[in-house]
C-alpha cells in the first residue's frame, strides 16, 4: 500500500512538473505574438509619421502656391485700376498677404511636424512594448522549468520520505 502512495505521489510530481513546463511555453508563445504584433504596431506609426510629413509638405507648398495666386490676383487688380505697387498701401498689403501666407505655411509644417512627433513617440513606445514582451516570454520559459525542478524536487523529497515511513513501519 505504501508502494501505492509513493507511485501516486512521483506520478503527482512529474504531472505538476509537465504542467508547469506546459504553461511556461503558453505564457512565452502569448509573449512571442504580443511582441511581433507591437512591433508591426510600430511599424505602421512609423508609415504614419511619414505620411504626416509627406502630406503636411504638400499642404504646405499648396498654401505658398494658393498665396502667390492671391497675391497675383492683387495686383492685377491693383494695376487695372492704376494703382503703384511699389509703395505705400498696396506695397502694404501685398507684403501682409505674403506674411500671413507665410504664417499659415509653416504653422501647417509644424502641425505637420508635432502628428508625426506623436507618431513617432507611438512608435518607440510600441517598441519597447515588444521588448517587454519578448523579455517576459523568456522568464516565462526559464520560470516555467525553475518551477518544474521545484516541484519535481518536492515531490521527490515527499516520495523519499513516504518510502522511509514505509520501511520503519516494515521493520516494526
Amino acid at each position: 500500500m505504501c508502494d501505492l502512495g509513493i507511485a501516486l505521489t512521483i506520478g503527482s510530481t512529474l504531472l505538476g512538473a509537465a504542467g508547469s513546463i506546459q504553461q511556461a511555453q503558453a505564457t512565452s508563445a502569448a509573449n512571442k505574438y504580443n511582441a511581433q504584433v507591437q512591433d508591426m504596431n510600430a511599424k505602421l506609426a512609423d508609415r504614419k509619421a511619414k505620411d504626416a510629413i509627406d502630406r503636411g509638405v504638400l499642404e504646405e507648398q499648396r498654401k505658398r502656391q494658393q498665396v502667390a495666386g492671391i497675391q497675383g490676383q492683387q495686383r492685377a487688380a491693383m494695376a487695372a485700376n492704376g494703382v503703384d505697387l511699389s509703395f505705400g498701401s498696396p506695397l502694404d498689403t501685398l507684403v501682409d498677404t505674403a506674411v500671413m501666407g507665410e504664417l499659415d505655411a509653416l504653422t501647417i509644417r509644424t502641425n505637420a511636424n508635432r502628428e508625426a512627433y506623436d507618431y513617432k513617440v507611438d512608435a518607440v513606445n510600441k517598441r519597447a512594448g515588444a521588448t517587454m514582451s519578448r523579455m517576459s516570454a523568456s522568464a516565462a520559459s526559464t520560470g516555467g522549468y525553475l518551477d518544474a525542478l521545484g516541484t519535481v524536487l518536492t515531490g521527490g523529497g515527499k516520495a523519499y520520505g513516504q518510502y522511509k515511513q514505509s520501511q520503519i513501519g516494515s521493520i516494526g
